[in-house]
């Protein structure tokens, strides 16, 4: 709450008064030297390989999934404030859809096709990370490590006409964070490899990336970047919101930043 204050028969500027202020009236060349943000997007070819469900249902020779074309959008804010970590926000979808011959006996979540059928295959594990982190080291070699909040907003379903199974996966887990970076000086290259880690008692995830990125001046005040990365999930559930599952989701991406 800015209190108003009268010392001296003059008023007291509140701090967030001068804080407005001060911003307004720094040059915009200085701002982007104390505040960095980067924003950014791509797509990502991922093929799920691995089984779900209780009776270790193959995504591949069962499900007939295959590679699909998932797209992502990410920002990252970095500032100089000491102790204040910096964040990073990405979602991710990933959607695989298919059409499926199941066999009699097929148990996703406890409830057991009785005959086989033909059914539509859905499993959605699309989530969002929200990323704390602080910056090791800042120099040609980059360190960052922190800790991630990743939501997941999907689901999983067998729907056949007489039968079906479905489950919800709504679950919020923390995640270790860490991404190590070397700049090639002068020629506008750089190599990164970022990683979330988990592994308590019903949830084991892995998820880590390698990229390449080639970075280039678009406007004075902004910087283009051209990324192509490999990218790979593990995720091994038991019985988590009634999902069971040991697999992987991996393949190339393609992305643009854009950083100011």
């Amino acid at each position: 709450m800015i209190v108003n204050s009268i010392v001296q028969g003059r008023p007291m500027i509140s701090l967030r008064s001068m804080f407005v202020a001060a911003i307004i009236l720094t040059p915009i060349p200085v701002l982007a030297d104390v505040l960095g943000v980067s924003v950014g997007g791509g797509s990502w070819q991922a093929s799920p390989e691995g089984d779900i469900g209780r009776t270790d249902i193959n995504l591949e020779s069962t499900l007939n999934l295959d590679e699909e074309n998932n797209q992502f959008v990410f920002v990252s804010i970095e500032h100089p404030i000491p102790l204040l970590p910096n964040i990073r926000l990405q979602h991710s979808e990933m959607e695989w859809n298919g059409d499926a011959l199941v066999a009699a006996g097929t148990d996703l979540n406890g409830t057991p096709f009785v005959s086989s059928e033909q059914v539509a295959v859905s499993l959605d594990l699309t989530h969002t990370d929200a990323t704390l982190y602080y910056e090791i080291l800042d120099n040609v070699v980059d360190l960052d490590l922190g800790i991630t909040a990743r939501s997941f907003g999907g689901e999983a379903s067998l729907i056949g006409a007489t039968q079906q199974e479905a489950i919800d996966l709504d679950a919020v887990g923390p995640l270790l964070y860490g991404r190590v970076g070397v700049d090639m000086p002068l020629t506008g290259l750089s190599a990164h490899m970022l990683a979330n880690w988990i592994n308590v008692d019903e949830f084991r995830l892995i998820d880590w990336a390698a990229e390449i990125m080639y970075e280039f001046d678009l406007l004075p005040a902004l910087d283009a970047g051209l990324i192509l990365g490999y990218r790979s999930m593990l995720v091994e559930l038991d019985d988590l919101d009634d999902l069971q599952a040991d697999a992987t989701f991996q393949g190339y991406y393609f992305a643009l930043q854009l950083r100011f």
